[in-house]
């Protein structure tokens, strides 16, 4: 009886005893297959870090400075560099004269123009001469009967003079001796100024064109102004018309 009851109640026994062991915890395919995914990713990348040598870092980029200029200061910009200045340390380079040009012991530099030309040929005067002339002991004679003149007759006179003396000096080949102001055209004055559209100057008994306007100085003993232009050989068919003779009536 006793034997029975232990064989019915020992297993019963052993249970309550000894719990059985826990189960172990299974793991969704899921959870697993991502495991084993970042296993594998952190493995490759530590074998390319492993591998891979030490990046160096690029260089910086330097600073550009701008500087900003002037329109005055990038026009000078545009003018050949000079050289910059030596040290003091520095020794001057020897220079060398160039050679002077041998000249011939009579040479002497050429005069400048007295004139100035505009495009159409007329001449502006730079020198004026009948204010000299006029003071000349051989010109007492002019130069008195110019102060017996009324106002507008020594402008003409005055006139005369200097133009004359401009045309000896623009024409050297020329010898004017007579010059008739209005003998082509009527003349204009207004206060100290003539012009003279149509004058005529004899030269070698030959009768040539000239154009000029004239201004006197104050008092009308010199001029202050002068500008004309050359003409042509006026024909002799109209030397009677205008009243020009060959020589004077004297000689």
């Amino acid at each position: 009886m006793t034997d029975f009851f232990f064989a019915i109640f020992r297993p019963m026994t052993s249970v309550l005893a000894e719990p059985p062991p826990p189960e172990p915890r299974r793991l969704p395919w899921a959870e697993l297959a991502s495991l084993l995914l970042h296993g594998a990713l952190l493995l490759v990348v530590a074998t390319v870090l492993v591998r891979q040598e030490p990046l160096v870092p690029p260089p910086e980029p330097q600073p550009v400075a701008v500087d900003l200029v002037t329109a005055a200061e990038f026009a000078a910009l545009q003018t050949p560099e000079t050289p910059p200045p030596m040290l003091a340390t520095e020794a001057p380079a020897e220079t060398v004269a160039p050679e002077a040009e041998p000249t011939t012991p009579n040479e002497q530099p050429a005069p400048p123009s007295p004139f100035s030309m505009a495009q159409d040929g007329t001449l502006t005067a730079t020198s004026l001469y009948s204010g000299d002339l006029l003071q000349r002991s051989e010109m007492q004679r002019v130069r008195q009967g110019l102060r017996s003149f009324a106002d507008s007759e020594r402008l003409i006179q005055i006139c005369n003079v200097e133009a004359l003396e401009q045309i000896r000096r623009a024409a050297p080949d020329t010898a004017p001796d007579t010059m008739v102001a209005y003998a082509m055209a009527d003349l204009l004055s207004n206060g100290l100024t003539l012009t003279a559209r149509g004058g005529a100057y004899r030269s070698r008994r030959k009768w040539y064109g000239v154009s000029f306007i004239c201004t006197a100085a104050a008092g009308y003993e010199a001029v202050a102004a002068f500008q004309f232009k050359l003409g042509d050989a006026i024909p002799e068919s109209e030397w009677e018309e205008h009243a020009l003779n060959a020589e004077d009536a004297d000689e």
